[in-house]
């Protein structure tokens, strides 16, 4: 029977009855229908994170494995002492390993005090002082030795040293005119002169001697310029020596010829090392043990012109126990008057004495007598 005909037949309550199920079944239908839907996302949705957490899953055990393998190897390698790499595939090559910069080592130069070092006593005026046996590198008496000084003209050991080692002997006869920027540089500065003038054409022996014999600071400008280019350069390689002989801690330089300068200083220790150094290289020995020299003929002085050292030819007829063999002195207002000087001994020894801030010239000249005399043998 049709629902049509079955309507028709229906009284009126019937058939509000009849719709109100009709509503209620669809009712249910729809709920259903959603139901299962809902039921269906959920279902999806765990399957696909189920899906997503397994991978996950699988990424991090893959990747902790790959870690246990990288420290594995990373301390089978640092066992061995190798460079570790960031990855494991890729081992160092040899050429990128960096390899530790050595430790600069002191200079061969140096003297030790032993137990019969005894400190510089009596009428010694200077306040710094240091006597040291060259033939066993001893110190036999010291004062302040290892305390900062101003080196003032003591500079210029070095300055002939550092020149003596960078240039051949064959240079000595070599010509330099004496330049405005070196008369110039000297004076500026409150310099001894040399002798020599601007434009004098000049030989570098004569430069050397002219440096030490009379402090002539011109020459000694002169010289760094012919030896590095300028003067700035030069100074680096005499820093550079300094860290060669392995008082670079103690002696530092700022110029050639001894001008004070707070960066500027040494000590009487370090100068006597200077001095040593320069007993053992043949053109600086030859200069410092120098009394009286004559220079070459020049463009200016046909004839030359003859130069001294004066702490040579003042302490010549002292009674040292021995003879004066070499000397460099000094002074500007902060050292006081300085010097540096080598002895040969009656018994053959040399010594090598060094001392800062006396109160003259001639007083510095008998300390180095009164040192001499009470402590070499």
């Amino acid at each position: 029977m049709s629902n049509n005909f079955r309507n028709k037949n229906m009284s009126h309550e019937e058939r509000i009855a009849y719709r109100r199920r009709k509503k209620l079944i669809r009712r249910i239908q729809v709920y259903s229908e959603m139901a299962l839907i809902t039921i269906a996302i959920v279902v999806v949705g765990c399957l696909i994170v189920s899906h997503i957490k397994g991978k996950d899953d699988t990424a991090l055990k893959v990747a902790a494995e790959e870690n246990t393998v990288i420290e594995a190897k990373a301390e089978e390698e640092q066992s061995k002492g190798l460079k570790v790499s960031a990855k494991v595939e890729e081992a160092p090559a040899e050429e990128d390993v960096i390899p530790e910069e050595e430790t600069p080592k002191a200079g061969q130069y140096s003297a030790k005090e032993t137990d019969n070092t005894v400190s510089i006593g009596g009428d010694i005026v200077s306040e710094y002082g240091i006597l040291i046996n060259n033939s066993t590198k001893e110190i036999v008496a010291s004062r302040n030795a290892k305390e900062r000084i101003v080196p003032a003209s003591m500079t210029k050991v070095m300055t002939v040293l550092v020149a003596a080692k960078n240039i051949k002997p064959e240079q000595l006869d070599e010509k330099v005119t004496m330049s405005h920027e070196a008369i110039d540089y000297s004076y500026a500065g409150g310099g001894s002169t040399s002798g020599f003038v601007e434009d004098e054409v000049v030989t570098v022996k004569d430069l050397f001697y002219g440096t030490i014999l009379p402090s002539g600071g011109d020459a000694a400008a002169q010289l760094a310029m012919y030896v590095a280019g300028d003067i700035d350069s030069f100074v680096k390689m005499m820093n550079e020596e300094c860290a060669a002989l392995g008082i670079s801690d103690t002696t530092h330089f700022t110029n050639p010829v001894g001008f004070h300068n707070k960066e500027h200083y040494s000590t009487t220790y370090d100068i006597a090392i200077i001095m040593m150094a320069a007993l053992d290289n043949d053109i600086c020995k030859d200069v410092v043990t120098t009394k009286v020299y004559n220079s070459t003929a020049t463009n200016v002085n046909p004839e030359g012109i003859t130069i001294s050292n004066w702490f040579l030819r003042r302490i010549e007829d002292k009674d040292i126990g021995g003879e004066i063999e070499g000397a460099k002195t000094g002074y500007v207002d902060e050292s006081g008057s300085c010097a540096v000087s080598s002895m040969i001994a009656e018994s053959g020894t040399e010594y090598i004495c060094c001392t800062a801030h006396s109160s003259s010239s001639w007083r510095c000249i008998y300390d180095h007598v009164d040192i001499y005399k009470n402590y070499a043998k």
